[in-house]
């Protein structure tokens, strides 16, 4: 696969964490070109300043700047990353974009465990307006929180290790509290260009939730089922990188 002609992968991590988390899936990933689609609610100087409308206008930058450069842009969006980058990408489909008079476009997405928010939805809403018990509010500090222990909900089908734990990052409450904007899962123009990766065994996002938030999105999505917790990309990241080769290839032939 030419990494001059495929399209660059925009990897959008979960909460928590950042796009480093995903660094063992690049050489599994046939020479595709990524970049990181981090966004500022992870660990901010001031987390009273945090949004999901600025995660996702810092996301939409962005893709616009790697549009901007004739490159077609594939989402690899994990958890949280599917608020934002669903968001982020709303009208920058190919049929949209075409119809601008551009050439480049968000040619796919692909969901890991992804959160799913309705136009005007915040994630805390979309989990039932209420915190699951190991999201540890106002820690280390007030208005962030940490996901513990990390290791039996994130990790729990990996070794133990401390340095997975030391790289789950303290996030921004406000950025789970406001309001979502309109998806862009919901258009058109990405119908046969959505797939949702089923992570079986996730402690995180449970698979009755994932569900759920497929049922509600009203589209189609390509379902892929992952036998593994939260973090694939950590625990089975040969396997991951193999579905996102083939998603990419897939896409492109549309």
């Amino acid at each position: 696969m030419s990494s001059a002609t495929s399209p660059i992968v925009v990897i959008v991590p979960g909460a928590f964490g950042t796009p480093a988390g995903f660094d063992e899936i690049i050489p599994h990933l046939n020479g595709l070109q990524t970049h990181s689609g981090a966004y500022p609610s992870c660990n901010p100087p001031d987390p009273m300043n945090a949004t999901c409308s600025g995660d996702t206008e810092a996301l939409r930058s962005i893709l616009l700047s790697l549009l901007d450069q004739q490159r077609d842009v594939v989402i690899l969006a994990h958890s949280f990353g599917g608020v934002v980058g669903g968001c982020a990408a709303k009208d920058l489909d190919r049929d949209t974009r075409k119809a601008q008079g551009h050439t480049s476009a968000v040619i796919g997405l692909l969901y890991v465990a992804g959160n799913v928010t309705l136009d005007g939805e915040s994630l805390f809403e979309a989990v039932g307006s209420a915190y699951p018990p190991f999201i540890k509010q106002h820690k280390p500090s007030k208005g962030l929180c940490l996901i513990e222990p990390a290791m039996e909900i994130l990790f729990n089908d990996c070794k133990p290790d401390p340095e997975l734990e030391k790289s789950v990052l303290p996030h921004a409450l406000r950025a789970f509290e406001t309001k979502a904007s309109a998806p862009a899962w919901r258009d058109k123009g990405f119908d046969g260009r959505r797939t949702y990766i089923r992570t079986a065994n996730d402690n995180c996002n449970p698979l009755p939730q994932q569900d759920a938030w497929i049922k509600k999105s009203g589209v189609k999505w390509n379902i892929v089922n992952f036998e593994t917790g939260h973090m694939p990309f950590v625990s089975q990241p040969e396997a991951l990188g193999a579905e996102i080769v083939k998603f990419v290839d897939e896409v492109m032939k549309l």
